[in-house]
């Protein structure tokens, strides 16, 4: 790949400029305005605020990334998680664009969208963008502009648990975290179809708490401007007063298309991951309670127990395993069947923990 500018004293993140060609002339020969207007209809994209669609596995990030994303001004990007991953990291050594854009290609999820590097890499040089998270704004924004938008985004539940880090890689980003009920979450993660990921109830009931606690803590600290919570099942009841609430806190204008989100929900994922969402070409409307969150075996029990007081927190009606008298008891059956799952779990477990920690300095800081 060609190196760019290595000196990134001149450029920082939401200040793109765009350098006037040398001779007058851009490369195809084109009078320099033309060019220098084109560019600056593209800085002014680079540098808009970002949207983080943020939420723990099965709770409707899908949902509100599809409705977003049929906008008319906003392109949200269906878990390009190399935007998340390559700049994130006050711990990272990825200091400089072209390093960025470099492990940007080799990431899993760079296959599965229509993202250019080596059109990133010249969009770099031409607005002087040398730093690693502006390569990743230049990236993000190439989508928009052939979508002719003007704001990007994306959406990964895995970011809930970076939102920290994520709030000062990127500034004046914007946060829509979604809640569902996590016994909900939980049920519909142990089924299986979280792209192939089976987890125990009680291991998806963990990451829904993990999840909680580490985006309601950063959301506290971003504040109202930043950060705004919606719920899955106010979303499915009454989807038009939370699609006019969540472009309010965007600032941007309603607009009658995202009520019909759904007959373009389907082409606005990669088609490998349509079999998770089996749902997403139909209207929304209000989801019955599963039959495994109202299940009362042991581990189903001890998955509620775990979760109880975030339940109680967020309003939802707590499990009868809640209850104070069993409350302790079956949660030292959760922890137990958790450790049982270790065994075939560690490595990711271990990689949780250092990003929970790395999220909880950022939020220090």
């Amino acid at each position: 790949m060609d190196e760019l500018v290595a000196d990134s004293s001149d450029t920082s993140i939401g200040m793109i400029f765009v350098a006037p060609p040398e001779n007058g002339r851009d490369t195809r020969g084109c009078p320099a305005q033309r060019s220098v207007q084109r560019q600056a209809g593209f800085a002014e994209i680079v540098s808009a605020p970002p949207v983080f669609v943020v939420g723990s596995p099965r709770s409707g990030t899908t949902l509100v990334q599809t409705m977003l994303d049929s906008h008319p001004r906003l392109s949200v990007t269906y878990e390009a998680d190399f935007l998340i991953d390559i700049p994130l990291g006050l711990r990272s050594s990825v200091t400089n664009a072209s390093e960025a854009l470099t492990l940007a290609a080799a990431h899993l999820t760079y296959q599965r969208h229509s993202f250019d590097v080596r059109t990133a890499s010249a969009a770099c040089r031409e607005l002087g963008v040398t730093d690693a998270a502006g390569a990743m704004r230049v990236m993000a924004a190439s989508r928009a502009l052939a979508q002719g938008k003007v704001r990007w985004g994306n959406k990964t539940p895995k970011a809930l648990l970076h939102l920290a880090e994520l709030a000062i890689v990127y500034p004046d980003a914007q946060f829509i975290h979604v809640i569902r009920d996590g016994r909900e979450s939980a049920s519909s993660q142990a089924r299986g179809s979280d792209r192939g990921k089976k987890r125990s109830v009680v291991e998806a009931a963990l990451l829904w708490r993990t999840g909680i606690r580490a985006g309601r803590r950063a959301g506290s600290v971003l504040g109202p401007d930043r950060y705004l919570e919606v719920r899955l099942e106010e979303l499915l009841s009454s989807p038009e007063e939370q699609l006019r609430r969540m472009c309010a806190f965007l600032g941007e204008d309603f607009d009658q298309s995202l009520l019909g989100f759904h007959t373009t929900a389907r082409e606005r994922i990669p088609e490998s991951s349509l079999a998770s969402h089996p749902r997403l070409g139909e209207p929304p409307r209000p989801l019955p309670p599963s039959r495994e969150a109202a299940a009362t075996g042991l581990a189903r029990r001890a998955a509620d127990a775990l979760i109880g007081a975030e339940l109680v927190e967020l309003g939802y009606v707590p499990a009868a395993s809640s209850r104070r008298r069993w409350r302790t008891v079956y949660v030292v059956i959760g922890y137990a069947y958790f450790l049982v799952s270790l065994r075939r779990s560690l490595p990711d477990l271990l990689r949780h923990f250092a990003r929970s920690a790395g999220a909880r300095r950022a939020t220090r800081q």
